[in-house]
């Protein structure tokens, strides 16, 4: 019995480790997207009240410059409320991948440029 509930334990241990810390972004995204930055921050503006969101900000730079913010929750339900409810904005794009809501603002930056970098965001998030 004593073997079985440390088993369990130690399962539900390992599980909770993948869930936090630091998100894995791509370090560069062609056509010349590079990260610069990736640190934790609050929760942004646009994001509804609501639940206890992990936040991180990435910086990118390359054709242009775009920051996004990932915002890990405890389950991918309380992402997509947040995404229902998240404000919108121009310049702004917000999208649900997983347990994580995401909001991309750019300047300067072509469509087709910042489409390659949404989609490598939502493929790397998309892998966990």
């Amino acid at each position: 019995m004593r073997i079985w509930l440390l088993v369990v334990l130690l399962t539900l241990g390992a599980c909770g480790e993948g869930a936090g810390g630091r998100p894995e972004l791509p370090e560069s995204v062609s056509p010349g997207w590079k990260l610069t930055s990736l640190q934790a921050t609050a929760v942004p503006a646009e994001v509804p009240a609501g639940g206890t969101p992990e936040c991180w900000l990435a910086t990118y730079a390359g054709t242009g410059a775009a920051q996004l913010w990932l915002c890990r929750y405890n389950a991918e339900t309380g992402a997509f409320d947040a995404a229902q409810r998240a404000r919108s904005e121009a310049q702004t794009v917000k999208f649900q991948e997983g347990a994580y809501l995401v909001l991309v603002k750019w300047n300067d930056t072509p469509k087709t440029d910042l489409t390659a970098l949404i989609r490598a965001v939502q493929k790397t998030l998309g892998k966990k």
